[in-house]
């Protein structure tokens, strides 16, 4: 199993840590001595991450919002700064999946899709980015295959990863001279 480096003394924001691969990435980071304020829509799922990273002796910030809200995004940034005091990383785990006939999608479905897949990673690292340039820090998009390859009845699903993957290389071309990395 890969582990994350020392991270004693950090301060990391993980979305979609309610469960899945958010859960596993906030409870991985919590063990390497990071501080973490994890988000998800799901409370339960967040007292359970949180309950999992203060038995390792770590310290969890939970913050059960909707990411489909841009200002749920940028005051999420705001509660972990105000709770910590800086902010080292911005982890975008959280997604959602809505599978249809693309002819049968409702509209809520894909604007739902693309709001938690695309817009909230970006209005989270547009209120990230001014903190981590003070931290030398780094964003984390996490992204999937069907950014690449598409899937049938999972149109909503590949444009936003597909988009995902590309405001990544955006933001990494535009801050490539400033202390921040983008991944």
């Amino acid at each position: 199993m890969i582990t994350a480096s020392d991270m004693s003394g950090k301060v990391l924001l993980v979305t979609g840590a309610g469960g899945g691969i958010g859960q596993a990435t906030a409870i991985a980071l919590a063990e390497a001595g990071a501080s973490v304020s994890i988000i998800d829509v799901k409370a339960e799922g967040l007292a359970e991450t949180a309950g999992q990273i203060e038995a390792l002796g770590g310290v969890a910030h939970i913050q059960a919002l909707d990411l489909s809200l841009a200002e749920n995004c940028h005051s999420a940034v705001g509660a972990a700064v105000d709770r910590f005091g800086r902010l080292d990383a911005l982890c975008n785990v959280a997604g959602v999946l809505k599978l249809a006939h693309s002819h049968e999608m409702p509209v809520a479905d894909w604007n739902l899709v693309l709001a938690v897949n695309l817009s909230a990673p970006f209005f989270l690292c547009q209120a990230a980015i001014p903190h981590l340039l003070k931290t030398d820090g780094a964003i984390v998009n996490v992204s999937s295959l069907a950014a690449h390859i598409g899937e049938a009845y999972s149109a909503a699903y590949c444009a936003s990863k597909g988009g995902l993957s590309q405001l990544t290389k955006a933001l990494a071309m535009e801050y490539m001279h400033q202390s921040i990395r983008i991944n």
